[in-house]
């Protein structure tokens, strides 16, 4: 099948963190068709979804295995797309994201599988894992139990930029909050009596370090609140919750002691009192670029003409989970940008050759691995 035009279908199958539903029916139809054993998890039930976690297997006619992945879910506005080709780029119709985040990675796994069947040559055995909630925080490579494959590495079909781009690595990310308690009063009658917890939390949050900390670390603080439903109480609750996020394991850590040390130091002397918490949802990662899952990718651009682009990604993907989880993971571009908004595009140049990147005969992609 045309990769455009499985795209267009895929895309139009309406998906979401928790329900993947429809989109993975449809995949293991088409795995099964090409010859896999497909399995589902219960990945679902950790975060409240309705579908696991595919696993597709393949046996091989040489020795070794190769693991390819991603993820079935998309971020919000991902429902009734209508895909459109404009310019050489795939794009949605302006009034809802395009999902080649991370359709297009399913489709060039499913290409590449393809051209590796049609070329009629000894594969090894081939791994698929098409993972769901990836957009809520990773759940489905949380849950997945990487000890089913046989691959030594796994290549992980989802970054943004065109054909060539590698990541390498990816930042953690810690999950802050605060919560200030002060004491309620009537804001008519007395105010003096009570102890503004929304007039400390904005002190806590003016005085506190976050945005663009350093060339490897970033925070932000977009959701607060307080307890109030009334404009004549002195507010006696007001909450914060954010995140930090660092390639430097180390840096994030510190910045999680700084945040919990600021929010004491912020209610000194003003007779309120503040809870505060910090927890690393998903570490860092970092690949050096002698280990052979990013040779392996290398000399396959190579192979194609294309000169790799070994770059440190911005946002967290499966790849995080598996490289903290003992199986090197590497993130390849497939050809989009912009994602998670309604102008996110896909390269088709960059696209259509995704898949081929696969099946390289002279870098050996299929020619398999062993643990």
């Amino acid at each position: 099948m045309d990769i455009v035009e499985e795209f267009k279908e895929l895309v139009q199958i309406d998906s979401a963190s928790g329900k993947e539903r429809a989109i993975a029916d449809t995949l293991a139809g088409k795995l099964r068709a090409l010859g896999f054993t497909v399995t589902e998890d219960r990945a679902g039930d950790t975060f409240g979804g309705n579908t696991g976690n595919l696993a597709a297997f393949r046996e091989g006619d040489r020795p070794g295995s190769i693991l390819f992945c991603s993820h079935m879910d998309r971020v919000a506005n991902g429902f009734h797309i209508r895909p459109q080709e404009k310019d050489g780029y795939l794009v949605s119709d302006g009034t809802t994201i395009l999902a080649a985040d991370d359709v297009s990675g399913l489709c060039a796994i499913l290409d590449g599988v393809r051209r590796a069947l049609a070329s009629r040559k000894p594969l090894p055995r081939l791994e698929i894992a098409f993972t769901v909630g990836e957009e809520a925080n990773l759940w489905g490579g949380r849950a997945l139990d990487l000890s089913q494959f046989q691959s030594p590495f796994c290549y992980v079909m989802d970054s943004p930029g065109t054909l060539g781009r590698l990541i390498n690595g990816a930042p953690g990310l810690a999950k802050l909050q605060a919560e200030v308690r002060g004491k309620a009063a009537h804001a008519g009658n007395e105010p003096e009596k009570g102890i503004n917890a929304a007039h400390i939390l904005c002190h806590l949050l003016d005085t506190l370090k976050d945005g663009r900390l350093d060339a490897e670390t970033v925070s932000n603080f977009p959701l607060l609140g307080t307890g109030n439903t009334a404009t004549n109480i002195v507010c006696d609750r007001a909450w914060v919750k954010g995140e930090s996020r660092s390639r430097d394991r180390k840096k994030l850590e510190d910045y999680m002691a700084y945040f919990r040390r600021h929010c004491e130091e912020s209610v000194q002397g003003t007779g309120a009192q503040v809870t505060s918490s910090a927890e690393i949802s998903f570490a860092p990662f970092r690949l050096e670029e002698k280990e052979p899952v990013v040779a392996l990718a290398c000399r396959a651009l190579k192979a194609m003409g294309i000169q790799p682009r070994i770059e440190q990604g911005g946002g967290g993907m499966d790849a995080n989970i598996f490289n903290a989880k003992g199986l090197p993971s590497l993130g390849i571009a497939t050809g989009y940008t912009k994602n998670h908004t309604k102008e996110e595009n896909l390269d088709l140049e960059s696209f259509t050759r995704s898949g081929e990147l696969l099946t390289q005969e002279k870098a050996r992609v299929f020619e398999g691995f062993k643990r």
